[in-house]
């Protein structure tokens, strides 16, 4: 691994801090996590449960700094389906050795399917039979994105698997949630929420984060709704009637109320794009209930008005 000097990891710190409204002293504390997820003295494990893989793809879509960048010089990943050239046997001895050295952080992506036991093989073992070994001694764990975190879209009604996001999991296991696992919840999670989430359990340890979700305050404090730019449009009750029109979304569809994270800040593509800027409605895909009803719609294109259904006095966020 090429190294960074101390300023280096200051500089990509204060550009993730910036990009979440943090300030100077959270940029301080990034930089600390960086530098040891970055030297080795916290290594991490990526499992894959099922998924369709966004969330490792939006990882590896990372700018300032890139994905080359993260996974030779930011983190010390050291197992990963998608990235690592170890395959079959090879990966159970390198996330055993990992597991009996211990300090280590476990990430998981993708839902996890108790009642299909055999789906996500690895090297011949099942995916429960790692992961409750990589779980039991890990330091910290994340669950990344909407799949690993509450269930998502494997976990849809009417599945045959039994899908479940990581917390009901470890709740069924018995295992350690408080002061342990952080939900990063997204479809997909955002790059930068991920690293930041990384170099903070590192540097200052355990954020702050919401009692019964898991997701950290913050990312995660304030609704879509409350700093969306067509906020106004919502105040001035001028709602648009169809695509493309001037307006708030929220009689389109937009559940941006639900939806609690920060994308109006930092936005998407390199900060250069997010839903409700092209134009689409936020469908909360950080949202505890995202996909999980054979009622729930994507999108509503074409759709006269209809009833939302969720009150003014649901939100959280600002109004909390």
């Amino acid at each position: 691994m090429s190294g960074h000097s101390r300023r280096d990891f200051l500089q990509i710190a204060s550009a993730l801090a910036a990009s979440l409204g943090l300030g100077r002293g959270a940029a301080e504390a990034l930089a600390e996590g960086l530098e040891k997820i970055g030297t080795r003295q916290k290594r991490v494990i990526w499992l894959q449960g099922m998924s369709c893989t966004g969330c490792s793809v939006s990882f590896l879509n990372t700018t300032d700094p890139g994905p080359l960048e993260v996974l030779t010089q930011v983190i010390s990943l050291t197992m990963h389906s998608n990235v690592s050239a170890a395959q079959g046997a090879q990966v159970l001895e390198t996330i055993e050795k990992v597991t009996k050295e211990g300090n280590y952080y476990l990430i998981l992506e993708g839902a996890v399917a108790p009642q299909m036991p055999h789906s996500c093989m690895i090297g011949g073992q099942t995916f429960l039979t790692v992961l409750d070994s990589t779980l039991s001694k890990a330091e910290y764990v994340i669950a990344n994105g909407s799949c690993a975190a509450y269930g998502g879209i494997p976990a849809a009604e009417g599945n045959p698997t039994g899908a479940m996001g990581l917390i009901d999991y470890m709740k069924s296991k018995g295992m350690q949630i408080e002061k342990r696992l952080v939900n990063c919840p997204g479809c997909p999670t955002h790059p930068s929420t991920l690293v930041t989430v990384l170099a903070h359990l590192a540097g200052k340890g355990y954020p702050k984060v919401d009692p019964n979700l898991f997701t950290p305050d913050m990312i995660c404090k304030h609704s879509v709704h409350d700093e969306c730019p067509k906020f106004h449009f919502w105040q001035k009750e001028r709602f648009a009637e169809n695509f493309g029109d001037e307006g708030c979304l929220f009689k389109l569809g937009c559940l941006g109320a639900l939806s609690h994270t920060n994308c109006p800040q930092r936005q998407w593509n390199g900060g250069v794009n997010w839903c409700i800027r092209g134009g689409a409605p936020c469908i909360a895909c950080t949202g505890e209930g995202f996909a999980r009803k054979r009622s729930f719609a994507f999108y509503r294109k074409g759709e006269q008005y209809h009833a939302v259904a969720y009150k003014e006095q649901d939100r959280k966020g600002v109004a909390s």
